[in-house]
């Protein structure tokens, strides 16, 4: 109950700077007039710091050094066999709507090898800012969060003759195209990035200062 709490609070601080970043950099910087190509980045800002919250990547007031590494794949099955499928199960789950989102959002992403690198870079960057946390970097992470990217483009494609192709309808007839549009994705991660590292923790704190001092945090522990 507290861990999902936590994860609420975190989402919902950074949701309040993710929102016009995402609105300023789609209508200045990306030069990018459709509604709905709009609300999908806002989706695809929000569910990767949901990520980011997630896996626990650092903030600018703790930071820390953690030399912990498993490079052995499957090594930890054999001490708690449960728990590491319960583990792989999740993170297998947890990177399927970025294989999903990327070439439903953007056309430059229909190729599957190109999705399926963003997920793998976007996991071994997540492993390498592990070091700065409590967390174990840990390879098993990153095999898993690399098929849940193929497993999530896998189904937008079986879904793809349901759907609107975003991208698409957005290139041909909605703006006028950004030199900085390939890179969108990347952009946009590293925007919400630094809300995480720079910004949501202030506000996270002072929202947890609210909820500490409050008779709800009673029932909630």
């Amino acid at each position: 109950m507290i861990r999902l709490l936590s994860i609420l609070i975190d989402c919902f601080s950074a949701l309040i700077f993710i929102v016009p970043a995402v609105i300023v950099l789609q209508y200045v910087f990306f030069k990018q007039h459709s509604l709905s190509k709009a609300i999908m980045v806002l989706i695809f800002a929000f569910y990767a710091m949901a990520v980011f919250t997630v896996v626990g990547i650092p903030t600018v007031n703790r930071l820390m050094i953690n030399l912990r590494f498993n490079l052995i794949p499957l090594i930890d099955i054999a001490d708690n066999p449960s728990g590491y499928i319960i583990n792989t199960i999740l993170n297998i789950i947890l990177f399927m709507p970025l294989g999903f989102l990327l070439p439903v959002i953007w056309e430059e992403y229909r190729p599957m090898k190109k999705t399926v690198f963003m997920g793998l870079a976007l996991s071994i960057i997540i492993e390498v800012l592990q070091i700065f946390t409590f967390r174990l970097t840990d390879i098993d992470d990153l095999i898993t969060n690399t098929l849940g990217t193929i497993l999530g483009y896998y189904i937008s494609k079986m879904l793809s003759f349901k759907m609107p192709l975003i991208g698409r309808v957005d290139n041909k007839d909605s703006y006028t195209k950004s030199i900085y549009a390939d890179y969108e994705p990347v952009i946009i991660l590293t925007t919400v990035f630094l809300i995480g590292f720079f910004l949501k923790t202030f506000v996270s704190d002072t929202i947890w200062n609210i909820v500490l001092s409050s008779s709800l945090w009673e029932h909630i522990k």
